[in-house]
């Protein structure tokens, strides 16, 4: 047992239930890494025992905190330390990672895995509207928001409308912004397709993953102020992370 749970104070002369109490306590330390993702909660009964209280006591504060996405239940195996999933609207806005991140109070970074140029497969040449023989820019990175692994992405772009890409520096640097300000192009419109796959082994070693874990796969096209297609990319989200949210809205006649 983690010895944080020695810590635990429920107050029983205040107002506020003891299940609240103890829920609000595996928050704060969830939040703070005291209690670790992926760690094992003990059994309801050893806590019972620790802390004088019900099991309906403790269930309730777990039922409530698994709905919250803090902690998660798996049959047969006990109750793990996790935390709330990263939602995400880019489905709904044109927005890079650096700034969707950075608007939910996230510090996000990028580590280039490979940047150069290349021949691509007809999959890209078609999506990008290219000939046979052209080349595109391979970027490869690996996306995280407070060094925690999110996407691992795969994006194209065409050699010769933007080759001076392969001398920039595009981990300190979003590469939206560069397209901006060096190329003065930006998305006008963006289609994006969304499934779930499972990781090969490259994949799951860079998002740090087990290989059945199920993750989202999203392929990105993206078009300029002339509607010409300038990107195509592969993006593989930690599921466990990351989750995507779509508001719809009725039409009121």
């Amino acid at each position: 047992m983690n010895p944080i749970y020695q810590t635990i104070v429920l107050e029983r002369k205040i107002p506020i239930p003891l299940y609240y109490q103890l829920k609000q306590f595996m928050i704060e330390h969830i939040n703070n890494d005291s209690l670790k993702e992926g760690e094992m909660v003990p059994p309801e009964e050893e806590l019972c025992n620790l802390l004088n209280v019900s099991r309906p006591t403790i269930r309730q504060a777990f039922s409530e905190l698994a709905v919250e996405g803090y902690l998660d239940r798996i049959k047969a195996k006990g109750t793990f330390i996790t935390k709330p999933k990263i939602s995400g609207d880019f489905f709904q806005k044109i927005v890079s990672f650096n700034e969707e991140f950075r608007k939910k109070g996230m510090t996000p970074s990028t580590k280039v895995l490979e940047h150069s140029k290349v021949s691509p497969y007809t999959e890209v040449l078609t999506k990008l509207n290219l000939n046979k023989d052209d080349k595109t820019i391979y970027l490869e990175r690996l996306r995280l928001a407070d060094n925690k692994q999110i996407v691992y992405v795969k994006t194209y772009l065409p050699y010769t409308r933007f080759k001076n890409l392969l001398t920039t520096n595009l981990e300190d640097l979003s590469l939206y912004q560069v397209l901006n300000d060096q190329y003065h192009v930006s998305a006008k419109k963006v289609t994006r397709n969304i499934s779930t796959t499972l990781p090969d082994d490259r994949t799951a070693e860079i998002l740090d993953v087990e290989k059945q874990t199920p993750l989202l796969f999203v392929t990105t096209l993206a078009y300029d102020e002339n509607l010409i297609p300038f990107e195509y990319s592969f993006a593989y989200y930690r599921s466990d992370r990351y989750s995507l949210q779509i508001d719809l809205y009725k039409d009121i006649p």
